[in-house]
């Protein structure tokens, strides 16, 4: 006769829900998920897709850093500037959510991350001075801080290539 009863009946239906939200949550906990999968050739691929999805921007890039000394406005390096800046935040992006499977690929991807930090933080140095020169200021002045970009734009160049020669990737042309 109690298993007619409308409190006890709630309460069964309660615990079964409880019991299935449970299931569901335990076997999406257990899942893998997709975007950590512990294989060098994933980051490898990673890696590759963004040398080659970058490489426009940052010739338009080293373009206007050159067109910077002799051209009386700035705005070429910066539209170049903020156009570069969500492609390596998105390379990095992209690197730090693979996961590795051997020695040589953690080595790879730790140094290859920090050099794409060294290369952000660059970026923010050349924006800037480029507002700095847009407010007013003249170029001489904003010299030593376009000077520690590019030192840190080297640093980033060396750890990316050794990054990308542990891994045993080539270039794409």
């Amino acid at each position: 006769m109690w298993l007619f009863c409308p409190i006890r009946k709630g309460f069964t239906m309660v615990r079964r829900r409880l019991i299935t939200v449970l299931i569901a949550v335990g076997a999406l906990a257990a899942a893998p998920s997709s975007s950590a999968v512990a294989s060098d050739a994933t980051l490898k691929t990673e890696i590759k897709r963004n040398l080659v999805k970058i490489r426009p921007p940052l010739t338009a890039f080293q373009d206007a850093v050159d067109a910077f000394e002799g051209a009386s406005t700035s705005t070429r390096l910066e539209r170049a500037t903020d156009r570069l800046r969500p492609r390596i935040s998105g390379y990095k992006r992209g690197v730090a959510r693979n996961k590795t499977s051997s020695r040589n690929g953690v080595i790879a991807k730790r140094t290859l991350l920090s050099g794409l930090r060294q290369f952000e933080t660059g970026l923010r140095e050349y924006k800037s001075a480029v507002n700095k020169v847009q407010a007013g200021a003249s170029k001489a002045s904003v010299a030593s801080v376009l000077r520690r970009a590019d030192n840190r734009f080297l640093r980033a160049a060396e750890r990316e290539e050794a990054a990308i020669s542990r891994l045993g990737i080539e270039r794409p042309d």
